[in-house]
This record gives structure tokens, sequence and C-alpha cells, in this order.
């Protein structure tokens, strides 16, 4: 890691956005000389995180393993927060799920920053840089690349049909959630269904150093980064935790939403008081740093099924389920994203924010959002498990209006961040669990399809099954009780508030941030696309590459 002089680069985090970012400064200036450091280990060489499956890594050897502030609206629990540490980052651990998001997400973000590169339009070349989708019917590739960096699949790909496939399809349509053309979820609605899209190759996981190679660059894992170094507010290197100082032209941290805030105000950048408490020395005042923070709350539902002999689940002994296109991804056809009615959500608006705020102006109203994302999988989530006499939905609320903070408890970088995401403190998501419970309940088993195999719920011990007759009340009590993180954090260094639209941290020359804390909003998705596509623009502005 020595260097005779400055590094051109050093980027901190060698996650999604620092491994993307290094590959492409490496291929738009040949001769730059970039240092990667990663606080985890190199896990390329580990077969074991390919397979479909892996999601057996959350909580394992290759997490941070954070837990959120006890959560004063979820019965005051602490709740884990996984986020990959390792080379890599995210893609180590994650589910794989690919669904960019809308428009709509995109278009409101150029609007809060008044650049219309990070609306969909500007964003759409680098959402194509990064794939190469399965489908290649002329439709579709005007949304999509075929020659990107990664390979996106779906269960129809590999003709995994499951027994209740279009059983699943047809239930949506019969409560008026229909088919979305060429039941793409990435072509910028995802407001219907449309089919499950992942980012592996033949079933397998593709971390992003395989897929965005390293080479060129100096790589230095199993380090960890004491501060940035400023000389006045400029930013001229990194310090790491054993002393050692390195110097750099400019300095990118890509270390995410949870320990970017955290290294900024190890740095002395970020709110006074923070830093005054912990015996930093404040170099640039920001109170933004660490706001806005916020993560998509889900919730897991088991549905017993009439006659489990049939062999609708995963774990019935139906052998189809041991054919090899069955071990090629996340057992599940489907995903849906629905509204709630216009009225629950400006009443849920004027308890919030007041009467004068429902408006057609506001950012909830302007536009028709996707609020709430449910699969349907084919096989029974914990406290159940895998029985075969069971399937489950998976809701996600993609919209969340409460916000949190990211702060540091000490002055020491092994010490972790404090996470307090706020969930479920705002009406407006209150209002969008409610009607999605009842908006489930009514798909599983109502007068549907699936409500032909489907009995009822199996609920959490202790509690009843949801039904037409319950309770506001008791719905809330359901979500308090079950919610948890999909690990989808961000925004809490907000473009616009921290960073400028170049990425530029602001009042800090030579200092740049690319990672999901730079979200000025909730992204209505899972966000390792929307993070892809935010580094690949990222190395295009840093670099000022033209064409």
């Amino acid at each position: 890691m020595t260097a005779s002089k400055p590094w051109d680069y050093v980027i901190v985090g060698g996650g999604i956005a620092g491994c993307v970012v290094a590959n492409r400064l490496k291929r738009y200036q040949p001769e730059s000389r970039i240092l990667l450091i990663e606080a985890g280990p190199d896990v390329s060489s580990n077969k074991d995180i390919l397979h479909f499956s892996s999601l057996k890594f959350v909580g394992g050897q290759f997490d941070w393993g954070y837990k959120t502030t006890p959560q004063n609206n979820l019965d005051g629990r602490e709740i884990d927060i996984p986020s990959g540490r390792a080379l890599g980052g995210g893609s180590v651990i994650n589910a794989c799920g690919w669904l960019r998001g809308a428009k709509a997400d995109y278009d409101t973000w150029a609007e809060i920053v008044n650049d219309k590169r990070w609306g969909y339009e500007g964003q759409l070349p680098y959402f194509k840089m990064t794939e190469r989708w399965f489908n290649d019917n002329p439709d579709a590739l005007d949304a999509h690349g075929r020659e990107g960096a990664l390979q996106i699949e779906s269960p129809s790909y590999h003709n995994r049909i499951y027994p209740l496939t279009k059983t699943t399809q047809k239930a949506w349509a019969d409560i008026g959630v229909d088919t979305l053309p060429r039941a793409d979820m990435n072509a910028g609605t995802n407001l219907g269904l449309g089919e499950l899209n992942e980012n592996r190759s033949k079933g397998a996981r593709q971390i992003a150093p395989s897929v965005y190679p390293l080479d060129g660059i100096t790589v230095q894992t199993d380090t960890l980064v004491q501060s940035i170094i400023l000389d006045g507010s400029r930013a001229t290197g990194i310090r790491l935790t054993d002393g050692t100082e390195v110097q750099s032209q400019e300095v990118i941290v890509a270390t995410g939403a949870y320990r970017t805030p955290q290294l900024l105000m190890l740095s002395g950048i970020g709110p006074r008081e923070t830093l005054e408490k912990h015996g930093i020395e404040v170099k640039v005042e920001n109170s933004e740093v660490g706001k806005n923070f916020n993560d998509h709350v889900k919730v897991h539902l088991n549905w017993k099924l009439k006659d489990p002999s049939k062999g609708f689940a995963i774990g019935s002994g139906n052998p189809i389920f041991t054919q090899p296109e069955f071990t090629t991804g996340v057992p599940l056809t489907y995903v849906a994203g629905t509204t709630i009615p216009r009225d629950v959500l400006e009443a849920a608006i004027a308890k919030d924010e007041g009467e004068t705020a429902v408006s057609p102006e506001h950012d909830l109203l302007k536009r028709d959002w996707s609020l709430m994302e449910t699969l349907v999988m084919y096989l029974g989530s914990p406290p159940v498990g895998v029985d075969g006499a069971h399937i489950s939905s998976a809701l996600m609320a993609l919209k969340p209006t409460s916000r949190g903070t990211v702060t540091i408890t000490s002055n020491d970088p092994k010490d972790p961040p404090l996470l307090d995401p706020n969930y479920f403190s705002t009406e407006v998501d209150k209002a969008v669990w409610r009607h999605s419970l009842r908006k489930v309940t009514e798909l599983m088993s109502g007068n549907t399809a699936l409500g032909e195999v489907v009995e009822g719920e199996t609920p959490y011990p202790g509690f009843e099954p949801i039904g037409p007759d319950s309770t506001d009340e008791y719905l809330d009590k359901r979500v308090k009780a079950h919610a948890g993180s999909t690990f989808h954090g961000s925004s809490s260094c907000s473009m616009g508030k921290v960073v400028d639209e170049e990425l530029r941290v602001k009042g800090v020359p030579g200092l740049r941030i690319v990672d999901a804390s730079v979200f000025p909003i909730s992204i209505g998705a899972h966000i390792q696309a929307a993070v892809y596509a935010l580094a690949e623009q990222a190395a295009v502005i840093i670099s000022g590459k033209t064409s």
C-alpha cells in the first residue's frame, strides 16, 4: 500500500458502490492510481457464497451484525440490520432481488436537487450499463441493457414454474392487481404485478468485485479507516486505525448509509453538538450528516394450505422441487406493487402534517406510487418453517415517511454506529400497513384463486389470524410485534444536504460520497440496482468522461 506520491483516488469501502467506482475510474482513466480499502475480507474464492440459498450469511461471519436502538413504535424492540462486511459488501449477503424502482422515484430525486441527470431518463443509461437482461424482446430492450456487467434472470427464464404460479397470478387479478406489460417491474413503473428479477448467473450469486473486476487497482482488505485527513477543510487522505496516513488527490467514501455518516463525524464533519460531545474537533459543521435516515420495513405472514398433500409448497415432498431449475432462485414468481385509496392517504397526510399539506403538489399525491411490495412465497417462513403445509407472504413498505438518524457513540471506529430508523412513526406508514395487511388477507383467503387452496393465516403464537373485522389497533399491533428490516438503509448523507449533485461533500473539497447514503428519498424498491446505477454515473462524473 506504500506510495511514493499521493494516490489519485482513495476509495474507502469495497462494497457495491466502491467496486463499481474503482473499476470504472480505472477504465476511464487507465493511468490513474487507485487504492480501495475494505474493512472486511476478500471472499471471492468462497464458493458457498454463490449458492442461491446463501441468505444464511445474514447474521454470519460476513455481516457487521448491527442492531437498531430500541424502536419506540415497535414495542421497544432492537431490530437486526445486516450489512455486508466483505469485499463486495451487500452483494455478498443480500437476496439478489433486482428491482430498480419507478420512474417517479428518480424524477422526484431530480426535482429535489434540480439536476436532470438524477431523473429516470438521466439514470436509465446507467441502469442499462449494469444489465445483461435475460429477455431479448425489442420492447424490453428500450428499458434494459444486454451487454452490462450483471446477468439478470427470472423464474420463467429458467422454466422455474411452481405449482401455484398461475394460481398466484390469477389471485392478484381477482383483487384488481393486473400484470404489467411483459410482467416487467423494471421498466419505469412498479405499480402492478411483475415477475421477480434477480442478479444471478445460472442461479449463482454475482458479487461486485467479480462482475466489476479490480484489475490494476490496489486493494487493501481487513483494514479499518479511522478518519479522513483534512488540511483546513480540504480532504488530503485518510488515517487508518493503526495510525498509518495515506495521501490522495481525492477521497471517495463508499461505506454505506450506516458507516459513511459515522466516518464523516469521526473526521470532524457533522453536527457540532455530536462532535464536541465525543471530543472530536469540529472541522466542517453540517447538522444534516446522519439525518433523513430511513429503511424499508418488512413483515412475513404464514398461510395454511387446505390440502398439503397436493404438493403446492416446498417441503411437501413434491418431486418437482428436486429438479435443477428450482435451485436457481428464491421460491416465488411474482412481485406485486400496490397502493392505498387516495382519501385514506390524504387523511393520513393531514394527521401527520396538517390539513394545509394535503395538496396535489404533495410528494405522495402528485405521482402514482407503489406503496407496498408483496411477495407470495411457496414455502413457510418462521416460526412455522418449511413444512410443506404452508406458504407465506412477505410485505415490504416501499415509501416510508418515517425518518431517523445515524450517529456515533464514541470517537472509536471499532464501535458500531448508533442506528435509529424511527420505524412506523407516522400515520402515513400506519395507513399503508393497515390497508396492505387487509389486502393480502383478501388475496390469500378471500374469494380468489389462492383462497381456494388456502385455509387461512397461521399467525405467530399469541395472536389471532387477520380477518375482515381486524381493527386498525390490532393491525398496528401485528406490525409492532413482527416488523423487521430489509437492510435497505439510505439517505443519511442526502444529496442536496450533505453532498451536491456531483457527490462532493459540501464545504470539503477533495471529498465525495458514492453510496446509498446520498439518496435524497426512499427509493421504492430493493436498493442494490439503484446503488449500481448511482456508482456507474458517479464514475462518469468524477472522471469527467464526456462520451
